[in-house]
């Protein structure tokens, strides 16, 4: 890991705030371990610091509250840090011999009510209505565009951070709730952002590529009951739109085979964004991965990063996941990936901006001195 860190490059810097005073100095004296999770859709991010403690300080006068917020901006000596997130706490564990104390931090609050199972019907309904309510029950600011599909019905017995997760998955949206924000936002948009980053293969570590087709299909098949003709009616969604790259004589994107989605839908406009759904999702899936690199603070879910030097595995990759190490000896992020589009399209770090994920998922655009 630390032939990631050239001997140039300066020391990494970190600024974490409890209850709104900054406690980094008293953190960095004892750090062992920060550790920022940042998740794409399904999961809450999360921030886990590990202290040494052998003078009994951070399980006594020093112990944290559950509940009390932590927040983090992280960087390099010399440079603007960005702030990632704000964090409640929600579990602390000693373990010893060694003493030490470990933090964990949620990125959806544990002081709300999203948990609670909730029993509610909804009829007649866009998918944006939905998302909106739930947010404005929840005193939440609902960031993300999504389309106006029609629902005819839907029925609620479970909490609202499940109910949209798993909404959420059936239309590709990706969904989390970060501090006061509920995330809801179409995975395809996020896609065709413009890369925030151009990484070389060479120049990384832990690489792991794995490059399949079998479970990318040619066609999706879907149903639809209409009331007023009473009958079942089949929809057919060709898959158009594979981000695979062709390696063999057969010039192969995809398999051979038709996916026929189990249950039916209520209105034909949903019956086709659920089909849709599943073909993106699979031809995410085609390539994915994971990699190490060099910490950096823009490198977060939502985010697309370009793979150069890759050959055939190059191209433009979506970050699904992101994992910021920051220890003694230096700062590493670990990225899980999935290709959005292939080695052809070739955007440099010359005409690449930061997409709307910058916002959106966890990476706000204050600095800090």
């Amino acid at each position: 890991m630390d032939a990631l860190i050239p001997e140039h490059v300066p020391e990494a810097r970190f600024v974490l705030t409890y209850q709104q005073r900054n406690i980094t100095r008293d953190i960095s004296q004892h750090l062992l371990s920060l550790s920022y999770s940042d998740f794409l859709t399904g999961q809450a991010d999360s921030l886990d610091i590990e202290l040494e403690d052998t003078e009994g300080k951070w399980r006594d006068a020093w112990y944290p509250g559950h509940g009390d917020t932590l927040t983090l901006s992280i960087g390099w000596e010399g440079k603007p840090l960005r702030a990632v997130g704000s964090f409640e706490i929600d579990e602390v564990e000693l373990n010893c011999p060694p003493s030490t104390i470990s933090i964990r931090a949620l990125g959806a609050g544990i002081q709300t009510s999203l948990r609670t199972t909730e029993h509610k019907a909804y009829e007649n309904i866009t998918l944006d209505a939905v998302a909106k309510e739930i947010a404005s029950r929840q005193g939440l600011e609902l960031i993300g565009r999504i389309e106006p599909i029609m629902l005819d019905r839907l029925t609620q017995q479970e909490s609202d951070l499940t109910f949209l997760r798993n909404l959420a998955g059936e239309y590709d949206y990706a969904f989390k709730v970060t501090g006061r924000r509920m995330v809801f936002h179409a995975l395809s948009e996020l896609a065709k952002g413009r890369p925030v980053a151009s990484l070389l293969l060479k120049d990384l570590g832990n690489v792991r590529l794995r490059d399949q087709i079998t479970q990318v299909p040619k066609a999706v098949e879907v149903k639809h009951k209409d009331p007023v003709q009473k009958r079942l009616i089949t929809y057919k969604i060709v898959n158009d739109e594979t981000v695979a790259v062709p390696s063999s004589s057969s010039q192969a994107t995809t398999s051979a085979d038709t996916t026929k989605r189990r249950g039916r839908s209520t209105t034909a406009e949903e019956a086709k964004a659920k089909g849709k759904a599943e073909l993106a999702k699979a031809n995410r899936e085609r390539t994915t991965g994971s990699w190490t690199s060099i910490g950096r603070p823009e490198l977060v879910s939502g985010n697309i990063v370009t793979l150069v030097a890759a050959g055939k595995l190059g191209g433009n990759y979506l970050i699904t996941a992101s994992h910021h190490r920051v220890t003694r000896s230096g700062y590493t992020v670990d990225k899980e990936v999935c290709r959005v589009s292939g080695p052809s399209i070739n955007l440099t770090l010359a005409n690449a901006k930061p997409d709307l994920a910058l916002s959106t998922y966890g990476i706000q655009h204050e600095v800090v001195a």
